[in-house]
C-alpha cells in the first residue's frame, strides 16, 4: 500500500469514529451505530475514494503520455549521433542534455557508454546522446577536449557539469551507475524530486577550460 492511499484509508477511518461518537451521544440507549448511517458514511467515503483514483488514474495517464513524448523525440536511450550538427541542434533545442565524447578504440570510453546507458531509462527528461571524436573534431577543439571519455552536460545550452575521464568517478574501472548518477543530479542535468536546477555560465559555443589529463585515461590530441 502506498502513502497516498494509506492517508485516504486513515481519514476514512477518523471520519468513521467521529461520526460514529457523534451518533452516540445523540443516542446514548443504542450501543450500535444505526445500520443506515454507516451505509450513508460508506456511501460518502467510495464516493470519495472513486474520486481519488480517478486522479490518480488522470496523473497516471498524463505521465505515460510524457513517456510516450518522451520517447518518441529520443528519450530514455543513449543515441549516438553521426555529426556536429546534430549535437549542437539537441543541446540547444533540449532543456536538459548529456554528451559523450568518447573513441571507439578506448575501453574506457566503453565502460561509460555501459553507464550512461543504465540512467537513460530512468531518467526521461533528459537526452543522452554520445558523438564518435572523429566525427566532432570542431567541437572538441572549441571545448578543449583532452581526455576521453568526456561527459558534458547542458541545461539550456549551458555547461553545467564535466566529467574528464573517471577522477570524480573514484579513477576506477568499477565505478557504479550511482556515482554517475549522483553526480549528473549534483548538476541539476537529471532531476531529484523537488529538486532545483542549477544552471552553469559555459555556453556550448564558448572557449572552455582544458581539461587535465590523466595518467589512466586516454589523452585525445
Amino acid at each position: 500500500m502506498d502513502a497516498a492511499t494509506a492517508k485516504v484509508l486513515d481519514s476514512y477511518t477518523d471520519v468513521l469514529i467521529s461520526k460514529g461518537e457523534s451518533i452516540r451521544e445523540r443516542d446514548d440507549d443504542n450501543d450500535s451505530v444505526d445500520d443506515d448511517e454507516f451505509l450513508e458514511l460508506l456511501e460518502e467515503d467510495s464516493a470519495a475514494l472513486d474520486a481519488f483514483r480517478e486522479t490518480r488514474m488522470q496523473e497516471l495517464h498524463s505521465q505515460m503520455k510524457a513517456a510516450k513524448r518522451f520517447h518518441d523525440t529520443g528519450h530514455g536511450i543513449l543515441k549516438e549521433v553521426a555529426t556536429e550538427k546534430e549535437v549542437l541542434e539537441i543541446t540547444t533545442t533540449t532543456k536538459y542534455s548529456v554528451v559523450h565524447f568518447f573513441h571507439p578504440r578506448f575501453k574506457r570510453c566503453e565502460i561509460m557508454d555501459s553507464r550512461l546507458k543504465a540512467l537513460t531509462a530512468k531518467h526521461m527528461g533528459t537526452r543522452f546522446i554520445s558523438v564518435n571524436v572523429d566525427n566532432a573534431t570542431f567541437l572538441v577543439v572549441r571545448l578543449g577536449i583532452q581526455v576521453l571519455p568526456c561527459v558534458v552536460c547542458f541545461i539550456n545550452g549551458k555547461e553545467v557539469l564535466r566529467l574528464v575521464g573517471f577522477e570524480s568517478l573514484g579513477n576506477s574501472d568499477h565505478f557504479t551507475s550511482d556515482m554517475l548518477e549522483s553526480q549528473l543530479q549534483n548538476s541539476g542535468v537529471i532531476q531529484r524530486k523537488l529538486g532545483k536546477l542549477r544552471e552553469g555560465s559555459s555556453a556550448i559555443l564558448n572557449f572552455a577550460k582544458k581539461a587535465e589529463s590523466e595518467d589512466d585515461d586516454d589523452d585525445w590530441d
